[in-house]
């Protein structure tokens, strides 16, 4: 028999002979040392195999009980109050409130998932790839949309600032003004919408800073900067009672208004209509010729008030119509009547500046300031001169300056009626 001596065998030889590659052999080795790895990492297939990591922690060789563990105190750590800052002021939003829920069972499954579900071969293909690349899991969660809004509600309520218009006042004949203040609205949907990647990921930031958007005031400092002194003003009066509280209705409806250059101003759009839910009351009107009560009666002395003062203030009217009776409140051509949908009066300031509407209304006299530029009338002053019959007026503005009149403008000629023309109608 043929004793074999190792030690005198020519390895390359018999590979050569054998057709062995190297490379092959290199390959076999190191597959198996790597396989045995991955196999001892998988013994039990309830345990997470190698390369499986959360947030660089490994997880290999838990079980799924020991892994719900793991995800329960991570999640611990990582969920916390939502902390709101908006100047010195600290909001918070609990988790419990907004029904916050860690998907624990969930990031087990992902985990326990890889290199298995598969056939032998997939198995071990996704068991090296995770051995050698490794893989990742993550821990979401789940929150109540509706519970956080109603608590987004709830900080913009705190937050939340109305804008203040800028405005003026008359004192002693003087002009008194009270600057603006710029309002703030926090942007409910886009927070909700911000919080959203934060609260699904358990990614708290530690501070979230509410930045609520400006509003500015309809009527802005600025606006009235060149407001200096009276343009216009007219008084008429009245008795208390519920004719009177119509006038303090409507007064009140006009007074801190805003007109700037160009702008038309609408008596029935600003006063709205005038009905018991606003407040108004039943007080004589003129109807079709004849008085009756209605709701709003004595709002036409308010329009007819501000007529006169506008005109004063050198603005131009662009609508206006009068009574079928004349007036006890105004003087003949003074009155300015208007009703619910079909007759309106209006102005447009044509000065190169914006003009300042305030009302007064005491129980007995109502009063009506157009508050303005002093320089835009260029140094002159303005009456209300009428001409004619009581029953047929003819109305002019006209402009004095240094006591000289320099200008004279045609209003308007009026017809009123005697309640007699009326008698025999309807």
């Amino acid at each position: 028999m043929q004793v074999l001596n190792a030690e005198n065998r020519d390895w390359k030889q018999i590979f050569a002979t054998n057709k062995i590659p190297v490379a092959a052999a290199s390959l076999a080795v190191v597959a198996g040392i790597t396989g045995a790895a991955v196999s001892s990492s998988i013994a039990d297939s309830n345990k997470i195999i190698s390369g499986v990591r959360f947030e660089g922690q490994p997880l290999a060789g838990l079980n799924e009980t020991a892994a719900k563990n793991f995800f329960q105190s991570a999640a611990a750590e990582k969920i916390r109050p939502l902390t709101f800052r908006y100047g010195n002021t600290e909001f918070k939003i609990n988790p419990e409130e907004i029904k916050l829920t860690p998907q624990i069972d969930k990031a087990v499954a992902q985990a326990q998932s890889y290199g298995r579900g598969k056939d032998f071969f997939g198995n071990l293909a996704e068991q090296l790839s995770t051995f050698s690349g490794g893989r990742n899991v993550a821990l979401a969660a789940t929150y109540d949309e509706d519970l956080l809004n109603q608590k987004i509600a709830e900080l913009a309520a705190k937050v939340d600032r109305q804008p203040v218009n800028a405005a003026c006042s008359v004192s002693n004949g003087a002009v008194q003004k009270t600057p603006g203040e710029i309002g703030k609205k926090l942007d409910q949907q886009k927070l909700a919408a911000d919080l959203k990647a934060p609260l699904t990921s358990l990614n708290f930031p530690n501070n979230i800073e509410l930045i609520p958007e400006d509003i500015q005031p309809f009527i802005k400092t600025e606006d009235l900067a060149q407001v200096d002194s009276i343009l216009g003003e007219y008084s008429t009066y009245y008795y208390p009672g519920a004719r009177g509280d119509n006038i303090w209705l409507a007064a009140h409806s006009i007074s801190d208004k805003i007109v700037k250059t160009g702008w038309v101003f609408s008596f029935n759009d600003t006063v709205g209509r005038r009905t018991y839910a606003a407040g108004y009351q039943n007080a004589p009107v003129i109807i079709n010729g004849k008085t009756e009560d209605g709701v709003g009666g004595g709002v036409c002395q308010v329009s007819s008030t501000l007529y006169n003062a506008i005109l004063l203030a050198g603005l131009t009217p662009t609508e206006r119509t009068p009574h079928f009776f004349k007036s006890g409140y105004i003087g003949a051509g003074r009155d300015a009547t208007v009703a619910e949908d079909y007759i309106d009066f209006k102005f447009r300031n044509d000065l190169p500046h914006p003009v300042y509407l305030t009302a007064k209304a005491d129980g007995y006299t109502l009063t009506v300031f157009v508050l303005g530029t002093k320089a835009d009338l260029n140094g002159n002053t303005i009456e209300i001169e009428t001409g004619g019959s009581d029953m047929n007026p003819s109305v002019y503005r006209v402009y004095y300056n240094g006591g000289q009149a320099v200008a004279s403008e045609y209003l308007h000629t009026d017809k009123y009626y005697s309640p007699k023309d009326f008698e025999n109608r309807g």
